[in-house]
């Protein structure tokens, strides 16, 4: 039996999504049907649907969303990924592989779930699967004021980092995440290269692993800093590339390459599968049922979607849309 539920539908590429009735059928063999109550407006959902992100969808109109949480027809409480266009996860039901689905406790906030757990792909899936980060590392953040990059630095510290330095433009916020623990140390990133690269070369030279969310010229400087002020050659320093917020290339110094220990690695849809990526994501429920994961959220509603779409597209808070 087909159902008509109400969805964000994108007709043309770069335009935000409109509100309208589509058609859901009856699942398949493998799939399940969710009753969604939240999803998340990612920046990696609005990108495909500005046609930006390297994931392009090839059938229009489409559903964007590729993840949230919702109800099983039992009435228990799952997160689930739907990364199969047009069917996205911003519809009152969906239609998702069985396999795509990760259980919730009763007393999961669904709203909170669904904000953090895209979040905890770009952090703490890729210090667990990528960086295989071990305790007692240390991890420098580059674009840590962000809200991807402050569950990086918190994710660091839960999974056994001694030492966490962060990066970022907002000095009041660093001051901040100083304040309560977060990080143990602050680079504000300003427009004074070599002053910024000094203070890299003293704070950050021996780290670990590098969560890089900015890319472009701040980790040009960066890697110049650790360059400069890097003691031992032979540490390993995984280099993990988890977003461009400042610049979709770098140049690179193959002189840093060859004196030093560094593995550049990505780190995204691709080179993480579900499997894995599901894997790591339920080894984190725990820890935001707990509250040692959190993020800040601003919710819409779906009947809203064409009017907030563009309006949140700058919000500081993980957007989520509510059913």
């Amino acid at each position: 039996m087909i159902r008509r539920v109400y969805a964000a539908v994108v007709k043309t590429i770069g335009q935000g999504p409109v509100y309208e009735l589509v058609d859901v059928p009856q699942p398949t063999k493998n799939q399940v049907q969710i009753q969604v109550i939240a999803a998340g407006i990612h920046k990696v959902v609005r990108s495909i649907a500005d046609g930006r992100h390297y994931v392009k969808v090839k059938t229009l109109p489409f559903i964007p969303g590729i993840d949230g949480v919702g109800t099983l027809p039992d009435g228990k409480k799952v997160y689930f990924v739907n990364m199969a266009p047009p069917n996205g996860t911003m519809s009152q039901l969906v239609n998702a592989d069985e396999n795509m689905t990760i259980p919730l406790p009763e007393n999961a906030d669904p709203v909170h779930f669904a904000a953090i757990m895209n979040a905890g792909l770009a952090s703490w899936t890729a210090l667990t699967e990528r960086a295989q980060i071990k305790s007692g590392e240390t991890v420098l953040v580059l674009g840590v004021t962000g809200s991807s990059g402050q569950m990086a630095a918190a994710s660091a510290r839960l999974l056994g980092a001694k030492r966490v330095v962060g990066v970022g433009r907002n000095k009041s916020l660093l001051n901040q995440l100083v304040a309560d623990g977060t990080i143990d140390v602050s680079v504000p990133l300003d427009d004074d290269d070599t002053k910024y690269q000094e203070l890299i070369a003293k704070e950050a030279a021996d780290v670990d692993i590098v969560m890089d969310f900015l890319w472009g010229r701040p980790t040009e400087i960066a890697m110049a800093g650790i360059h400069s002020g890097r003691n031992d050659s032979s540490q390993h320093l995984r280099w993990v590339q988890v977003g461009q917020m400042a610049g979709a290339t770098i140049q690179l110094n193959g002189g840093f390459l060859r004196s030093k220990n560094v593995e550049l690695i990505g780190s995204g849809i691709g080179p993480i599968s579900m499997k894995q990526m599901l894997q790591s994501l339920q080894r984190m429920v725990p820890m935001v049922v707990e509250g040692k994961l959190k993020t800040s959220v601003l919710t819409i509603p779906l009947k809203d979607i064409e009017s907030k779409w563009q309006e949140t597209a700058d919000a500081k808070e993980r957007v989520v849309v509510v059913m």
